[in-house]
Parts: C-alpha cells; structure tokens; sequence
C-alpha cells in the first residue's frame, strides 16, 4: 500500500506545475485569440503563483487542525474546478482568473504532499523521495509547455481540459488510498495560522532554506519563461511546438538523474548535493546568453534540468529535517517562499529583458542561483533538527 502511495503523491506533485507552465507554449496562441500581446499572456503566471504561494502558509495549518487526507481532497477539486474554468475562458480577465482559483486550490495540496511523503519513505530513504518528487514538479513544469505545444495548433482547451481529468483521477485516488488518517483537532482559526507560522520561522534554518528556495524558483522561472519567449518571438521563430519540447527536455532528464540526486542526498549528504545542483544549473543559465541555434537551446535546458533534480533533491530533505509537529508547517513556509519567487520572476523580469535582452538576463539568473546556493550553505551552522 505504502509504494502505492508514495506514487500517488508524485503524480499529484506532477499536477499542479503541469497547468502553472503551460501557458509558456502558448503565448502566440493565445495571443492572438484575445488580440493581446504575448507578454501579457504571461500576466497569467504571476495570477497563479501568488495565490499558491501565499495559501500554502494556510494549509499546512489546515492539514494540522483536521487532517492531510482532507486537505489535499479539497485542494485537488478546487484546482480542478480552476482548470475547468481556464478551459472555458473567452477573454484574458477571465482566463487569469481562472489560474487564480487553479493557484488557490492546488495551495492545499504541494506542502501537504512533501509531509505525507516524508512519513511514507521513513528515515532512510528521505533524499531518495524528495529527489523523486522534485523531479516530479519540475517535470510538471517542463511537461506543460510540451502538453500545451501539442494542442496549440488543434484546440488549446483541450490542454486544461487534459489537466480536469488527471486532477479528477487524483481525487479518487487520495481518497481510496488515504483512508484512515489520523484527524486533528478540526478548528482553524487565524491565531493557530500564525501560531504555527511563526512556530516554523523561529528556526534559522527554515528562514534560511527558504529564502533559499525563493531565489532558485525565482532563476530558474526567469530562464524558462524567457527562454520561451525568445524562441517564439525572438530571431529563432520556431512554432509552439518546438518550444514545448524545447522546455520539456529538462522533464526527460529529471527523471533519470532524481534517483542518483535523492541517493546521494542520503550517501553524501545534502549539502554536497545542493552545492554540485546550484553550480551545474547556474553554469547552464550562463551558457544559455551565449546560444544561437535550436540544439544549443534543447542541451543547455537539459543540463539546468540536470542541475535542479540536484537542487530540489536536497533542499527538500533539508527542510523536513525538523521535529514530527513543525513538519507540516515547516514544508508550507518553504514550499510558500519557494512558489513565490516564481510568481514574481515573470514581473520583475520582464522590463530587464525588454530593457537589456535575453543575454543579459540570463547572465542574471545565473547570478541570482549562485546566492541562493550561499544562503543554501549557510544553514550548515544550524544543527540538523528531528
């Protein structure tokens, strides 16, 4: 039952990100369905991450006072509702906010997953779990681009549509699967929200490893989103097609390198891991400012991808490594910080690539992944906890 779901919980984790980054597939599409520009699509991103972030501060809270089962339950089918709703969009209002309810739902379910999975594998297997389930998110990342790709040039809707389903499947899933977890308490009030909150942020190295976790998601959503839109709208010209698999190897190569990432989480330690991780994605990103040609574009995205299997791997056994009460909340803080780099990265990037270019942005993001790996280091000085 266990391997089922330990399963289970990295299809779920595989989700959420899958309909965050779709829409980088088809901003010309889009585009030019509602006569808006392609950058404005991107608007989207930011309308669905900054509800994720923010809500994950509550669902670890929520997950505390009733129970996991529940609260990923309910998250999945508000998510789902969201992407039906994205489906059926006919203006961009109305399609943005429709990504923030598909933003809000799936909230309550990401940091309750890394809890449940962190039970799920024990202690002896905790790096090797966590590298499978960040590659699992940073498939879904790199696997919507190729889903949306696929459907640009017959009908984009089916792309979400695609996305209501596997969030149906997942409900039925969690809810055979997870009978039987044990409740809490069954209040939630905003004192035990911030409670708990502040329970998590008293630990240096939950501070740490968070703001960690925002500038890494931050880099590496400003690589993706403007590698994007260098290759639709910039001298390459490709079609939507071959940006989505352009932006999906690093998916392909998450999937071999996450079992290697997580053993040595739990061989080597963590830190070598984030260390070898940060130094293999930011030299990636570098490389990307000096690219001119397609398979250029496809090998560099494949080593950042490389890179962030190591990233994810680590920094996520890192963050559980804290007493049974504080780890749901301890998840949410870091998975909240984390998701809100992404949100921001599109909006503070934007005007310093219309202002300076791909290269130069690029060169950026390289940058901003080295200082995310020195805040990583930093919590060596903080014991490890639980």
């Amino acid at each position: 039952m266990g391997s089922y779901k330990e399963v289970v919980v990295y299809i779920a984790g595989f989700t959420g990100p899958l309909a965050g980054n779709m829409v980088l597939a088809l901003l010309g599409t889009l585009g030019s369905e509602w006569d808006v520009e392609s950058t404005d699509i991107l608007l989207s991103i930011p309308a669905f991450m900054f509800p994720f972030a923010f809500m994950q501060l509550v669902s670890g809270p929520m997950s505390n006072a009733y129970d996991r089962r529940s609260t990923v339950l309910f998250g999945l089918s508000v998510y789902a509702a969201g992407s039906a709703l994205a489906a059926m969009s006919d203006s961009l209002a109305f399609f943005i906010g429709a990504r923030v309810v598909q933003g809000l739902g799936y909230a309550f379910v990401n940091p309750v997953l890394v809890a449940m999975l962190s039970d799920i594998a024990g202690p002896n297997r905790q790096g090797q779990v966590m590298g499978y389930f960040g590659s699992s998110t940073t498939a879904g990342v790199s696997a919507g681009p190729l889903l949306g790709g696929a459907f640009a040039d017959v009908n984009w809707r089916l792309s979400f549509l695609t996305v209501t389903a596997l969030s149906l499947l997942m409900i039925a899933l969690v809810w055979v699967l997870f009978r039987g977890e044990k409740r809490g308490v069954g209040r939630l009030s905003l004192s035990t929200v911030f409670s708990d909150i502040a329970g998590g942020l008293r630990h240096r190295r939950v501070r740490r490893l968070s703001a960690s976790g925002f500038l890494a998601f931050m880099a590496f959503a400003g690589v993706i989103s403007f590698v994007a839109d260098y290759m639709d709208t910039g001298p390459l010209d490709l079609d939507p097609e071959e940006v989505g698999i352009a932006l999906s190897v690093s998916a392909l190569v998450g999937i071999f390198v996450a079992p290697l990432a997580g053993g040595l989480v739990d061989r080597r330690g963590a830190i070598c891991c984030v260390t070898v991780g940060f130094m293999v994605s930011a030299t990636g990103a570098f490389a990307l400012s000096f690219a001119e040609e397609y398979l250029q574009f496809v090998a560099l995205l494949l080593v950042t991808g490389a890179g962030g299997a190591f990233i994810w791997a680590s920094l996520l056994t890192m963050v559980v490594a804290v007493p049974q009460s504080l780890k749901n909340t301890s998840s949410s803080v870091f998975n909240s910080s984390r998701f809100l780099g992404y949100a921001i990265s599109p909006i503070v990037f934007t005007p310093i690539y219309l202002a300076t270019g791909f290269d130069q942005l690029m060169i950026l993001c390289a940058c901003i992944g080295l200082l995310a790996l020195s805040l990583a280091l930093l919590s060596r000085s903080e014991p490890g906890e639980g």
